[in-house]
């Protein structure tokens, strides 16, 4: 793929990653500001996905919103993931006994992606939409499924994350990963405390499928303050890790042949 062909998908991309649950809607000088380029240049682009009836525009306010198409590729997406189907039922026996937010995710490449929730009834409680990209080597959803990948897999996560500035230059970082994977790996789940957001807390654990890779995880997640108890650090745990070991299963998943 030429140089200017993918930087011009990366900016469709970034224009259609500008929609969200709080931002259902955005005009163009909107859109525009949030990717620092000319009204113009954006106003073009979302004209063009108009015409191709991925945005649609709203004739009195000229915002633009999702349109159809997207919503039948989410649809395909929802229904050909055997996994989401085979997890919910476990997703929802967890929820019963932790009363906490439990989500799945899927990985792709350098990242989890969050595919389905059920989120906590609590006042105060930790949840992020469904969609969400988060990278797979921070916060617990994400280290559970990287600790069990292949010592090539880990060194090309890292070659990217050694890519971005945050962590450039932070070799201590990669360093407490590994050793943190050792412990992980251990135990069959990940622990964290404020990694992707702050005051937020998570216990992860990977799932399987029949050729033993990991494919995806389950994560309980709440305010930091709830997972300072170890006691019921430990419980949630077991419990998470009961249920995913059973939906790996469900997927043919031989904890013998691994």
């Amino acid at each position: 793929m030429a140089s200017s062909d993918h930087q011009f998908l990366n900016r469709i991309f970034s224009l259609l990653d500008c929609f969200s649950v709080e931002k259902p809607e955005l005009g163009v000088r909107e859109a525009a500001r949030i990717l620092n380029i000319s009204p113009s240049s954006c106003g073009r682009m979302m004209s063009e996905l108009r015409d191709e009836g991925i945005l649609i525009q709203d004739v009195d306010s000229r915002t633009y919103s999702l349109g159809g198409r997207v919503i039948r590729w989410a649809e395909v997406y929802s229904q050909s993931s055997d996994l989401r189907k085979k997890a919910f039922p476990f997703m929802e026996q967890i929820y019963r006994l932790t009363n906490e937010t439990v989500t799945l995710y899927i990985a792709e490449e350098y990242d989890r992606v969050c595919v389905e929730r059920i989120e906590s009834r609590k006042t105060v409680r930790v949840a992020e939409p469904i969609g969400t990209r988060i990278h797979i080597f921070t916060g617990s959803g994400g280290k559970s499924i990287l600790a069990f990948r292949t010592r090539d897999e880990i060194e090309n996560v890292f070659n990217y994350a050694r890519s971005l500035p945050k962590y450039e230059k932070d070799t201590d970082f990669f360093a407490q990963l590994q050793d943190e994977f050792q412990t992980i790996r251990s135990l069959g789940y990940a622990v964290s405390h404020g990694e992707w957001e702050s005051d937020a807390s998570g216990i992860g654990a990977p799932i399987f499928n029949g050729k033993g890779i990991p494919i995806g995880s389950i994560s309980i997640s709440a305010p930091t303050q709830r997972f300072l108890n170890e006691s019921i650090l430990e419980s949630y745990a077991k419990i998470l890790v009961v249920n995913v070991e059973k939906i790996s299963r469900e997927l043919g998943y031989n904890p013998n042949r691994r």
